[in-house]
């Protein structure tokens, strides 16, 4: 028996709700030698310092929960930190660092620099720095940070990488988003019914697709901010040393977040506000 055009409309839609899960989990999970993985996995061209492999060690040992964690440590271009996967996994976590996190001084920061790009995440917003110019010198001695700092950094992305619950919210979210957006696209409201009538099952779908990715996006961008406020009480809850490695890290950010944004012109500008914050 045929099927119309409404039946594989709805058959696509049920297709992309699984999309995200799927490259999510291929994302987090996959980041070893497999020849597809050169698509997706991004990290710096230089490698981690020994004493920042050597942090991550000792901070790892504190969190007694843990055995036979599986980590690997990288470095990023990007001005913030990110964790794949999670120590759950077979494949264990990725903890990829800004370069700066990596510097043990300052002549070592001063070499590293000069081949380091820095990004908001685009690469179209890329802009190489001469580390030899005043404007140099004032973003190296922006980007260094304090022992406490690195120690509260690193104890921040471990304590993320082994929560099962922040590594699975967004796909969960993701899940139940869009099954409702297809049950707004089968009418299961009046007013939507209405709306179908009108316009048709592609036009429907359409709308609760675009609604459902923004609906998304918006929790995302929230749970991401909540997840980190999580970690950094979870750390700061540790000890004294670790509260002020807390403010050392914050101040220090935000400082260096002041002159990318005006290192980054227009799009430093969109992205970070005059008080240093990410929006």
């Amino acid at each position: 028996m045929a099927h119309g055009a409404n039946y594989w409309i709805r058959q696509v839609y049920l297709g992309i709700i699984p999309s995200y899960p799927l490259g999510y989990m291929l994302i987090n999970g996959f980041r070893g030698d497999q020849f597809w993985t050169k698509f997706y996995v991004e990290r710096s061209a230089v490698p981690p310092s020994e004493h920042l492999k050597d942090l991550v060690e000792a901070e790892l040992d504190k969190i007694t929960d843990l055995k036979n964690a599986k980590v690997k440590v990288a470095l990023t271009d990007r001005a913030e930190p990110r964790v794949y996967g999670g120590f759950f996994l077979t494949s264990g976590a990725e903890l990829q660092f800004p370069v700066r996190v990596s510097f043990g001084d300052v002549e070592e920061a001063r070499r590293l620099a000069q081949n380091v790009e820095i990004d908001l995440g685009l690469a179209r917003n890329r802009r190489k720095i001469e580390v030899n110019s005043k404007v140099g010198e004032e973003l190296i001695s922006r980007m260094m940070l304090s022992d406490a700092a690195k120690m509260f950094l690193v104890q921040r992305e471990l304590q993320l990488a082994n929560s099962g619950v922040v590594f699975c919210a967004p796909m969960l979210a993701w899940f139940g988003i869009f099954s409702a957006g297809y049950a707004i696209l089968l009418g299961t409201l009046s007013a939507v019914m209405v709306l179908l009538i009108f316009v048709g099952v592609a036009v429907g779908s359409i709308v609760s697709v675009v609604i459902s990715a923004c609906a998304f996006r918006q929790f995302l961008t929230a749970y991401n901010a909540q997840s980190s406020k999580w970690a950094d009480g979870k750390v700061v809850e540790m000890g004294e040393e670790y509260l002020q490695g807390a403010r050392d890290y914050f101040r220090s950010t935000m400082k260096f977040n002041r002159l990318l944004r005006v290192l980054l012109g227009e799009e430093g500008e969109k992205n970070i506000s005059k008080t240093g914050d990410v929006m």
